[in-house]
C-alpha cells in the first residue's frame, strides 16, 4: 500500500498536482476518499473526472496536464499551448487547446478550446509528456486561427526568428494539413519567409513598398560586422550602399535599444552606406517609404525609376522611354548621366 501511495504521490508530481479518477483508484483511491479529501480542501477538482491535490489558483502547467487528462488518450496539446510548452515566446491564448482524433466527440469543458483532426497520431511528437502535436505542426495550427492576416503573419515569423524552426519545415508540414484555415495564405507568407522575411514588417515592406512600386530587389537579413558584433540588416540594396532598417517598437521609447539602432548606423556610415528607418508607414504609408527609398537610391546610382502602385498613389508614372530599360545594373557599370 505504501508503494502504491508513493507511486501515486509520483504520478502526481509528474503531472503538476493534476490527476484523474481513473489514476487515483488504480492506486487504492475510492471516490469516497476523493470526495473527502475536496471537503477538507486536500484536493480540488478541475473538470469532471480530474482533480488537483491542491487548492486555490492553478498554475498554467497544472491546467495543461489537468485538459490534457479530461480529453481522454489520444488527445494532444497543440496550437498555442503547444507554442507555449515548446517555449516559444509570444502572447498566447491563455486557454488551454487540445486536438482529438476527428472520430471521437468530446464535451465542452471551461478554458479548453477541443480541436478534430484526421490521422491525428501522425502529427504528435514521438516523446513530449502530456503528448503534444510537432512544433511545426502547433506553428501552422496556431496562425490558422488567427483571423488577422499580420497576426496570422506574426505567429510564422517569430517561430523562424527565435530559431526555433525554418520556412522550409513549416512548408514540409503544412503539406500535411490540407484543410487547414487560411493554408494558401500561409503558404504564401512562408514563401517569402524563405527569401529572408522575418516580420510583418518586413513582409510588408517587400509587398507593399519595394514590389508595389518597382524597387530594386535587397537582399535580407544580410550579415554585417558591428564592433566586433554580428548583426542582421533587414534589407540591403547591395549595389548601391542603401540599407532599410524595419522598426515595429511603438514609440521606440526603449533607450538601449535606440542606442544600439543608433550605434549600427553610425557604423555602417562610416563605410559609405545610408540608413533609413522605418516603422508602420510602411503599412499606413507605403507610397511614401517608397518615394523616400527611391530618392536615396537615385542619389547612389540607382538608374530606374519607381512606379505608381494605383491611381491614387503619388509617385509620377515611368517615364514611357525608361519601360523595358534595365533598372538593376551591375555594380561595374557606369550609371547614365543626367542631361
Amino acid at each position: 500500500m505504501t508503494e502504491s501511495i508513493e507511486t501515486f504521490a509520483e504520478v502526481r508530481r509528474r503531472q503538476a498536482g493534476a490527476f484523474s479518477r481513473e489514476q487515483a483508484m488504480t492506486h487504492g483511491i475510492t471516490d469516497r476518499v476523493l470526495q473527502g479529501r475536496c471537503r477538507a480542501r486536500q484536493a480540488q477538482r478541475v473538470h469532471t473526472g480530474v482533480y488537483a491535490d491542491f487548492t486555490g489558483p492553478l498554475p498554467w502547467e497544472t491546467r495543461m496536464w489537468a485538459a490534457w487528462l479530461a480529453c481522454g488518450l489520444g488527445a494532444a496539446l497543440t496550437g498555442a499551448t503547444a507554442l507555449r510548452m515548446y517555449g516559444i515566446a509570444g502572447d498566447w491564448d491563455d486557454r488551454i487547446h487540445v486536438a482529438v482524433p476527428h472520430s471521437r466527440r468530446v464535451g465542452r469543458r471551461f478554458g479548453i478550446v477541443i480541436s478534430r483532426h484526421r490521422d491525428l497520431s501522425s502529427l504528435v511528437h514521438s516523446s513530449r509528456q502530456p503528448p503534444a502535436v510537432r512544433l511545426e505542426v502547433a506553428v501552422l495550427i496556431a496562425a490558422g486561427a488567427e483571423q488577422d492576416v499580420s497576426k496570422r503573419a506574426a505567429v510564422l515569423f517569430d517561430a523562424c526568428r527565435q530559431r526555433r524552426t525554418t520556412p522550409a519545415r513549416l512548408l514540409a508540414e503544412l503539406a500535411l494539413l490540407p484543410v487547414l484555415p487560411g493554408r494558401r495564405v500561409i503558404g504564401r507568407i512562408l514563401a517569402e519567409a524563405a527569401e529572408g522575411v522575418q516580420s510583418f514588417l518586413e513582409q510588408a515592406y517587400l509587398r507593399r513598398v519595394e514590389r508595389a512600386h518597382g524597387l530594386p530587389r535587397a537582399r535580407r537579413q544580410v550579415r554585417a560586422t558591428d564592433s566586433g558584433a554580428v548583426v542582421y540588416r533587414d534589407s540591403e540594396y547591395t549595389p548601391y550602399d542603401v540599407i532599410v532598417e524595419l522598426d515595429g517598437r511603438a514609440g521606440h521609447a526603449d533607450s538601449i535599444s535606440r542606442w544600439r539602432d543608433m550605434t549600427r548606423d553610425n557604423a555602417a556610415a562610416t563605410t559609405g552606406k545610408v540608413t533609413l528607418r522605418f516603422g508602420y508607414q510602411v503599412v499606413s504609408r507605403p507610397c511614401q517609404a517608397a518615394s523616400q527609398v527611391a530618392a536615396t537610391l537615385h542619389l547612389h546610382g540607382w538608374p530606374g525609376h519607381p512606379h505608381p502602385c494605383s491611381p491614387t498613389c503619388p509617385l509620377p508614372p515611368v517615364p514611357s522611354s525608361k519601360v523595358g530599360e534595365d533598372l538593376v545594373p551591375n555594380r561595374g557599370q557606369n550609371p547614365p548621366q543626367p542631361g
